[in-house]
């Protein structure tokens, strides 16, 4: 988890919009830069997903429920932090 920790601490202070304006073209790095935030949410909540929802479909279907959590919480408020975002999503996905 360290490393973890480690590779997000330099874009926790990033909000939904500078992310998008700072790595908006880079697709990947921007899946990367949420990853890692949901990484950090479902450590800090100690949630394993693998071990909580074993099923790799009801898996995807809350990828998909998390993304549009994500969304829904950046369009209501572009300056949020991204990871405060993130953590939102992770709680209406899993919860």
């Amino acid at each position: 988890m360290d490393r973890i920790l480690d590779e997000a601490m330099p874009f926790m202070h990033h909000s939904c919009e500078s992310v998008i304006a700072n790595f908006g073209e880079d697709e990947e790095k921007v899946s990367q830069i949420v990853r890692l935030m949901a990484m950090v949410s479902l450590f800090n909540r100690e949630i394993d997903i693998e071990a909580s929802i074993p099923d790799e479909a009801e898996r995807n279907t809350l990828k998909d429920e998390f993304v549009e959590a994500l969304e829904e919480a950046c369009e209501a408020d572009p300056d949020a932090l991204l990871a405060g975002a993130v953590d939102i999503a992770v709680k209406e996905a899993v919860y």
